[in-house]
């Protein structure tokens, strides 16, 4: 059985997720325990359904005013969902690094079996 012990010394920055976790999957998911819909939360928050879905799937960035009107409606501080948007880009970004470091040692070894 694992102990705290076991992960003294562990640099959690060096650590890279498999996958990023965007803000609008937390949201989702936050939505679905309050039984919040997406159609009346997008109304509380101003903005029209698309665009609240637009969030919750991805597809588009939580800004710093998404972030007040989020804390307006649900009592979450504005500052967390900024630093989950912040967490998402870094993790992508270490995510794609550590995809090309991986496919980098390919490309030579490729190329010796070229006709």
């Amino acid at each position: 059985m694992e102990t705290r012990d076991d992960y003294k010394g562990v640099n959690y920055d060096d650590i890279i997720p498999f996958r990023a976790i965007h803000p609008g999957e937390i949201l989702w998911e936050e939505l679905k325990a309050r039984r919040i819909s997406r159609k009346a939360f997008a109304g509380q928050l101003g903005i029209e359904r698309s665009v609240l879905t637009s969030l919750l799937k991805g597809r588009r960035d939580f800004t710093p005013d998404l972030a007040q009107r989020l804390e307006q409606a649900l009592h979450i501080d504005a500052t967390l969902w900024t630093n989950l948007q912040a967490a998402y880009e870094n993790d992508l970004r270490r995510i794609a690094e550590r995809e090309r470091q991986e496919a980098a040692p390919a490309a030579p070894i490729a190329m010796q079996y070229a006709v």
